[in-house]
């Protein structure tokens, strides 16, 4: 199985786009020859956000019942599938 993570060099470190890396697998590190902005990149992310929260906000859908519970599966129950 191949897992490819995204992210960024600072100060020494590879920071993941992506919150899980796993303990022990072997692992290759590939250098791309680009300049991420990591500044526009957030300011993206922002924008998309403030748009979600205005169409939340400005809804006039009403919804009844009780919400319903989910939980995500774990990396592990992932590739158990």
């Amino acid at each position: 199985m191949l897992l490819t993570l995204e992210g960024y060099f600072e100060a020494g470190r590879f920071i993941t786009n992506t919150p899980y890396i796993p303990e022990g697998k072997k692992t290759i590190v590939t250098v791309l020859d680009e300049t991420v902005d990591r500044d526009k990149e957030q300011k993206a992310y922002q924008t998309l956000w403030n748009e979600i929260i205005d169409e939340i906000e400005t809804s006039s859908e009403v919804l009844e019942g009780e919400p319903e519970r989910f939980r995500f599966r774990t990396p592990e129950e992932t590739e158990a599938l």
